[in-house]
């Protein structure tokens, strides 16, 4: 008999598994413009598989009970890991199919561990690649590696919850995905505002492209991966292959996809440039943002004997934002400089962006937390510490709460990075150094996607393995990952005391 709980959280993953089914129908024009017409077959399959395994999940159990917070938390780590799987179809089947038009880099996805982790990397938005030549991919695979990493960046739960009536079950599946942004009264009208937001700048940041100087076809793919700040590019050298003036252009879409969604609203509706540094978390994205390009360039300045100014400040705002893309070599940086923007690859921009990493708002409740606790020592001369964030008044209780909740997540996230560089030392080629692996590792739970060159298709499959494992992590901040591990644990501990 499956509990009840079971039942619901399969119910629940039913209903989010049609998701890469209906992109795959979408995604059918593209084929057709370009007159890929080989690459019909997979994404019909793929929207086979994704819709039938989605009905089966949610009829079995459509009746159950309302979702509490662990349910959500265990449906979405599910969703995330069985999504990218589904959505790795196209790449799988488009290599066995008769074209002229196949190349080594398509051929290189034969290797199924290569298809899994371009939709894993894809779907959390991250930007690692096992495409040695994004430019030799049909049109119809970039396409795809874009669309996937717009729908992560925005989140399959907001997509979902965007066309469901408001429910206390839709509110605990927004939260358990790592959200907390309002916009509205209920979560239904918070996701369909966040949706809004992101359609129109990601028409505002193709539209900044094309007039920047890039092809449509350009424009499009890769304003759709800026502003998830994705990182996934159709050219070989990612952003480097374009002149200057683009490359600012797509600084200025990185930096709008590491704000949260609540400051756009609130430029969009009060049209102020100072909403923009109106909290803290802002703030301290701007303050970091200014003296890292100032370190950075600093360090570049002592190893390459020049500034790189604006390779610097690309490459600062791709970390801290969390994009991937890249405009030089991260290799062949010095391995202090690469240490730095790892620092950015662990904090990320703004909680409530398209944005991973830490998030800067925990960032702020650690660095508060030290400051209370130095008032508690010292004492204030009235005896009571103040704990205050962005001109709230929190109780001594909430203060701690949310100070031990991002220690906590910060604890993790240091664990996994020494864990996963322990590991990973050992499957990464001997040509890199300690500092690529810390870098690779930390851009992979970053949800980042700069690369010092460990990410292959050549890497053994474990290393592919821990990274993959890393990126989901990273974009579900670790706790529903964790929660749906054990539990599995749990269940085949019990089966195995059973048998024996």
């Amino acid at each position: 008999m499956i509990k009840a709980e079971t039942q619901t959280v399969i119910r629940n993953t039913g209903l989010l598994v049609h998701i890469p089914g209906g992109m795959a129908l979408l995604s059918l024009p593209i084929c057709l413009i370009f007159q890929e017409f080989y690459c019909i077959l997979p994404f019909i399959v793929t929207a086979i598989i994704s819709v039938g395994l989605g009905q089966l999940f949610y009829r079995l159990f459509r009746k159950k009970a309302e979702t509490h917070l662990r349910e959500a938390m265990l449906t979405v780590a599910l969703s995330w890991g069985l999504i990218p799987l589904i959505g790795a179809t196209p790449f799988l089947l488009t290599v066995s199919q008769s074209s002229p038009d196949i190349s080594l880099t398509v051929l290189g996805f034969n290797n199924p561990w290569n298809a899994f982790f371009e939709a894993f990397s894809g779907f959390t938005s991250t930007g690692l690649s096992m495409a040695v030549s994004p430019s030799k991919l049909p049109h119809s695979l970039q396409w795809w590696r874009s669309f996937m990493e717009w729908i992560g960046g925005v989140g399959v739960i907001v997509l979902i919850l965007s066309i469901l009536e408001p429910s206390l079950s839709n509110y605990k599946l927004y939260s358990a995905e790592g959200r907390n942004t309002n916009l509205a009264d209920s979560v239904t009208d918070t996701v369909r505002w966040i949706w809004k937001i992101y359609l129109l700048y990601t028409i505002i940041s193709i539209i900044l492209l094309r007039v920047a100087g890039m092809p449509w076809w350009d424009a499009i793919n890769h304003g759709m991966t800026g502003i998830s700040t994705g990182g996934f590019s159709i050219k070989d050298n990612s952003i480097g292959s374009y002149d200057p003036i683009i490359q600012i252009a797509t600084i200025m879409i990185m930096t709008a996809g590491a704000i949260s969604f609540y400051i756009h609203s609130k430029l969009i509706k009060e049209r102020r440039i100072s909403v923009l540094w109106s909290d803290s978390q802002h703030r301290l994205f701007w303050l970091i943002l200014f003296f890292g390009i100032l370190v950075l360039a600093w360090e570049n300045r002592q190893f390459e004997g020049r500034i790189l100014i604006l390779d610097t400040i690309f490459q600062w705002v791709s970390a801290l934002g969390t994009c991937g893309f890249n405009t030089v070599k991260i290799q062949d940086w010095s391995a202090a400089a690469k240490l730095i923007l790892s620092i950015g690859l662990f904090t990320g921009a703004a909680a409530g962006s398209t944005a991973g990493g830490l998030k800067l708002s925990r960032v702020v409740s650690l660095g508060k937390g030290i400051l209370w606790r130095v008032q508690h020592i010292l004492k204030q001369p009235d005896g009571i510490p103040h704990y205050e964030i962005d001109g709230q008044k929190l109780t001594e209780e909430e203060a701690n709460n949310r100070v031990q909740g991002a220690a906590v997540l910060a604890v993790f996230w240091i664990s996994l990075i020494v864990v996963g560089t322990i590991i990973l030392v050992h499957f990464a080629k001997p040509i890199y150094s300690l500092s690529d692996v810390i870098f690779e590792v930390t851009s992979a739970l970053g949800g980042v996607g700069l690369s010092t060159g460990i990410t292959d298709p050549l890497l053994h499959w474990a290393g592919k393995l821990v990274l993959m494992m890393f990126m989901w992590m990273g974009r579900l901040e670790v706790i529903p990952v964790v929660i749906l591990l054990t539990s599995l644990f749990a269940w085949v501990r019990v089966r195995f005391e059973k048998i024996f």
